[in-house]
């Protein structure tokens, strides 16, 4: 089975909750054909077909993500640091 080259590109940005990506596959690719065949001593088969796979695609994503849930902010640290033990000392 002979398969046409694949190839393409993409590029991705992010941006806080937002995404952005577009990219192309075989963009230079014109009816790109594939062929099957088979050849034995008593059975000969060919067959040469165009597959939507294989052809020309570009594209754009762009996605938002949503943050659920609660936000939460940074306690003040209030240990007593100056505690004369060895085990609740904290350095």
């Amino acid at each position: 089975m002979k398969s046409p080259a694949l190839y393409g590109v993409s590029l991705r940005y992010n941006k806080a909750n937002w995404m952005a990506e577009m990219g192309t596959e075989n963009p230079f690719t014109h009816k790109n054909n594939y062929r099957e065949y088979s050849c034995t001593n008593a059975y000969q088969y060919e067959q040469s077909r165009t597959s939507r796979i294989y052809q020309q695609t570009a594209y754009v994503k762009l996605a938002y993500t949503f943050d659920f849930g609660k936000k939460t902010s940074r306690e003040f640290n209030s240990v007593d640091r100056s505690i004369n033990s060895a085990i609740l000392k904290a350095e």
